[in-house]
């Protein structure tokens, strides 16, 4: 079978968040089980040839919305997966990906050149794909487009589309007079008005929700939610309507990444049976982070790793987090960027309490895999979460996450409390900072207790949620799919 993925976002060229990681997770798991995936992405700024990324000039030039299109070739590292680069200066040779925070006003036309160019590349290689993947509104135009512009094109005559939702809070929302210039989509006019506008605006995610033959949200708990309308992000209704053909997969690790005994990241490896390389670590990790302040090291550490957004949860950390750190009982390694008021709260904390909290602004894929392996405790205190892949990596590493109950969060941790046996992590179920305050000091008495702290360690990283069942799941809808023609 031939899957034509596209997506904003791919690990090792282009990463915000977990798109990146479950773009390029997929398509592994997709070729281990004998399939031929196929990646198209841009060729941002920040993607040059290096000792990972290999770029081969495909001599292939296309024309698309007056703009002239260079595409390259790579392939996802380690494997021969195809990844077909976009070369395109006026749309992507710029800072980032998106244009935080508000994004770039040409969004709308940066993803529907993706959109358009993943089916000319096709042509270009005279490559058929059984099914097209598209991820999040970034590439939900694929949809419309396999399903109007080449509906009658034999390559795609038995092409079947399946948008993959990994957070319907971001929908595309684009000015309907510029998209019907720049598409072909005479939506104002014609009776698929309602297939393009929502609210009287063009909604990319809605369009693509539309023209699907499946959606898929990344987690059988958000399946449920986005019917809902606390998590369906205005579009709860549409999600009932289609209900018939939304499915929840949960998203999977590729744990050849994310594996404490040979992780590349790692100066300290371990096992769950082996554990003194995770408390070496930690104690390279202190050093590291409070080098110019006297710090307690027998205090639990707890850790951060995220995009700094209002889903995320900061907002019930601010007014938390600072009694105990204050109290000197945790210490706290933070990694992210994003809204301007989740960055400075850190900076400042960061400031207030020199000995017990250590920040960095950006992204830095070393310090994210040391404080996934190396912290006692990960927060991750959601007000949604579509799936999460973090919480995964954090167990697989013996670092407990504490998280709330929402979305795929409750899928994939069990509190500890609640079945000891099993339990591998500690939860919560109101969004407050009470409830959350209440965790943390769980947290701290399991920490004092080392054969409880070593029972959660065992219990977490047993637990396993491979990217292999995620890509057998995909396949099996695939297959439904393929069998209604």
């Amino acid at each position: 079978m031939t899957i034509l993925l596209a997506s904003a976002e791919l690990e090792h060229f282009a990463k915000v968040g977990g798109l990146a990681d479950i773009s390029a997770a997929l398509p592994i798991g997709w070729e281990k089980l004998g399939h031929d995936p196929i990646i198209v992405l841009p060729k941002y700024a920040c993607i040059s040839e290096s000792d990972s990324i290999t770029l081969i000039d495909m001599h292939i030039e296309l024309s698309i919305c007056s703009h002239t299109v260079h595409v390259y070739k790579s392939h996802i590292q380690h494997t021969m997966i195809p990844v077909y680069l976009l070369d395109c200066d006026e749309l992507y040779k710029r800072p980032g990906i998106y244009g935080n925070p508000d994004g770039y006003v040409d969004n709308d036309l940066r993803f529907y050149v993706l959109c358009k160019a993943a089916f000319e590349i096709m042509i270009k290689l005279h490559i058929s794909p059984d099914v097209i993947s598209a991820h999040d509104y970034h590439t939900a135009l694929l949809l419309p487009l396999l399903k109007l512009d080449y509906a009658h094109h034999p390559l795609f005559a038995r092409t079947k589309g399946i948008l993959t939702i990994h957070n319907a809070q971001y929908q595309g929302w684009y000015d309907k007079y510029r998209m019907q210039d720049i598409s072909n989509w005479d939506f104002l006019n014609d009776s698929h008005e309602s297939w393009f506008l929502f609210n009287n605006s063009f909604n990319a995610l809605y369009a693509g929700i539309n023209f699907s033959d499946a959606i898929v949200a990344v987690s059988p708990g958000y399946a449920k939610e986005v019917l809902t309308e606390q998590f369906g992000e205005g579009l709860e209704h549409v999600f009932q309507q289609y209900q018939y053909k939304l499915h929840g997969i949960l998203n999977g690790v590729n744990y050849e990444s994310w594996n404490p005994e040979k992780d590349e990241y790692l100066n300290k490896h371990f096992s769950a049976d082996h554990l003194e390389g995770k408390y070496e670590g930690k104690q390279i990790l202190i050093e590291r982070s409070f080098s110019k302040n006297r710090h307690n090291d027998s205090l639990p550490l707890f850790g951060i790793v995220s995009r700094f957004t209002s889903q995320k949860g900061l907002d019930i950390l601010d007014g938390c987090i600072e009694q105990f750190l204050h109290e000197e009982t945790v210490s706290l390694i933070v990694l992210g960027s994003g809204d301007e008021i989740y960055q400075e709260y850190f900076t400042q904390l960061q400031k207030r309490f020199p000995t017990a909290c250590s920040y960095t602004q950006g992204y830095d894929e070393s310090l994210a895999h040391a404080i996934l392996a190396y912290t006692d405790f990960f927060l991750m205190p959601s007000a949604f979460e579509p799936c999460g892949l973090t919480q995964i990596y954090a167990m697989n590493y013996g670092t407990i996450p504490i998280v709330r109950k929402v979305g795929g969060l409750k899928d994939t941790v069990l509190d500890f409390d609640s079945n000891p046996m099993n339990g591998n992590g500690l939860v919560f179920t109101d969004f407050s900072s009470e409830e959350l305050a209440k965790c943390i000091r769980r947290a701290i008495s399991c920490h004092a207790d080392k054969q409880m702290m070593n029972i959660l360690i065992q219990n977490a990283m047993q637990s396993h949620f491979p990217i292999s069942a995620t890509a057998e799941q995909f396949v099996k809808l695939f297959d439904s799919l393929r069998d209604t023609h």
